[in-house]
C-alpha cells in the first residue's frame, strides 16, 4: 500500500479554500496532521468557524488551531465581494460549530509537530503567509524540520486578463511572504494563473456538479458568488484545489525552477522572478486540464454514498441554490374572478 503523504494545511476559507478542503479531507493519499487558520478572504472569526463547520459536515476529527490575526504588513484587504458575507458564497453556515479550535499558540504548535516529524510533513499554504512568517520569526530553525512547502499564490507571469496581476495571497501580507522567500525552505509555488487559466470550471461544469450529488450541489451553492472578474467567459477559478491535486498527482503538472522575489515597498505584493535551474522556488508552469478535471470530478462522484448528518448542511440543501441575501419573490395572488352582475328579471 502506498504510504500516505503527511500534510499540515494553512487555510483562510473562503470559497476556494472550502472546495480545496472538500477534496483534501476525502483524498485517501493525504494524512492531514493539522489545520491552521489565517484571516484573508474573510475575517478570522469566520475562517475558523468555516474550517470547523467543514469538519462537522464530513465528520472529521482533525485538530484546528487559530493563527494570527495581525498581519505583518499594513494591507487590511478582505474579499467579501467574491466570497460572500460569511465566506461561503450562497451557503449559510451555522453560528456555532461542534468542533472548536485548540487553545494553543499556533507557532509553538507548528514547531513541535514539525520537530517531532523531521522532514516528513509538507506545509500547504492556501492563504496569506502570516502564520508561516510568525513561525519563522519565533522558531527560525523550523526550516530544517519541514519536508517542503506547497503554496497557492504568486503571479510571476500574470494571468490571462491581466499580466500585471498581484496575487491576493501575496499582496494582503507581502512582508509575511518575504519571510517565505528568505527562509531557504524548499518551496513549490502554484501561481494564480494555474487556477484561472488552466483548470477553471465553466458555468456548464458548475451545473453538472450540482446535478451529481449532494456534495456537488453544496459546491454549486457556495460557488455562486465566486465567478472570476475580468474574464469574457463565466468561470470559477480552481486555484486552491490545484495546489491540493499537485500533492497527489504531480505528474499532471509541468514545473520550472525560478528565483522569486516580492515587492514590499512600491508595487506591494507583486511577485518577481526569472527562471533558472538554480532558482530558490519550483514554479508550476502548466497542467493537463482534462486529466486534472477527471481527477476532481471522479473524487466528487465518489462522495455520492457519503452519509451526512449535519443539520445546517441539510437546511441549505432543502433551501436550494438561491441567494439567501435577496428577499424571496412573492408569488402573486391569483386574480379573483369577477362575478357578472346577474340580469334583473321581471316576474310575469
Amino acid at each position: 500500500m502506498k504510504r500516505k503523504l503527511k500534510v499540515i494545511i494553512d487555510t483562510d476559507p473562503g470559497v476556494d479554500d472550502v472546495a480545496a478542503l472538500i477534496f483534501a479531507l476525502n483524498e485517501p493519499q493525504l494524512d492531514i496532521q493539522l489545520l491552521t487558520v489565517s484571516s484573508g478572504n474573510v475575517h478570522m472569526n469566520k475562517t475558523v468557524r468555516n474550517v470547523c463547520h467543514i469538519l462537522d459536515i464530513f465528520n472529521k476529527d482533525i485538530p484546528v488551531i487559530q493563527g494570527y490575526e495581525n498581519r505583518l504588513g499594513t494591507n487590511d484587504e478582505y474579499a467579501y465581494h467574491i466570497h460572500g458575507p460569511e465566506g461561503f458564497g450562497w451557503y449559510e453556515p451555522p453560528a456555532t460549530t461542534v468542533r472548536q479550535p485548540l487553545n494553543v499558540d499556533c507557532a509553538d504548535a507548528l514547531y513541535e509537530i514539525f520537530k517531532k516529524n523531521p522532514k516528513e510533513i509538507t506545509f500547504v499554504i492556501l492563504g496569506p503567509h502570516t502564520n508561516f512568517a510568525y513561525l519563522l520569526r519565533k522558531h527560525p530553525d523550523v526550516v530544517k524540520y519541514i519536508k517542503n512547502v506547497v503554496m497557492m499564490g504568486g503571479s510571476i507571469d500574470g494571468i490571462k486578463c491581466n499580466r500585471h496581476h498581484r496575487s491576493f495571497n501575496i499582496r494582503t501580507d507581502a512582508p509575511a511572504f518575504k519571510y517565505t522567500v528568505d527562509s531557504h525552505a524548499k518551496v513549490t509555488m502554484c501561481p494564480s494563473k494555474i487556477g484561472r487559466d488552466y483548470v477553471y470550471f465553466t458555468e456548464e461544469q458548475i451545473k453538472e456538479l450540482g446535478q451529481m450529488n449532494d456534495i456537488g450541489k453544496f459546491m454549486e451553492m457556495f460557488f455562486q458568488t465566486y465567478w472570476e472578474p475580468g474574464y469574457e467567459e463565466k468561470i470559477i477559478a480552481n486555484c486552491d484545489i490545484a495546489a491540493i491535486v499537485y500533492l497527489t498527482h504531480p505528474k499532471l503538472f509541468k514545473t520550472k525552477r525560478a528565483f522569486v522575489e516580492v515587492d514590499t515597498e512600491v508595487n506591494v505584493g507583486a511577485t518577481l522572478g526569472h527562471f533558472d535551474r538554480k532558482g530558490n522556488f519550483t514554479v508550476i508552469k502548466s497542467v493537463n486540464r482534462n486529466q486534472f478535471q477527471d481527477v476532481v470530478f471522479e473524487r466528487i462522484k465518489e462522495l455520492s454514498e457519503l452519509e451526512i448528518t449535519d443539520k445546517t448542511f441539510w437546511r441549505n440543501m432543502i433551501r436550494g441554490v438561491v441567494d439567501p441575501n435577496k428577499p424571496a419573490e412573492e408569488t402573486p395572488a391569483p386574480e379573483k374572478k369577477r362575478k357578472k352582475k346577474s340580469e334583473t328579471t321581471t316576474k310575469e
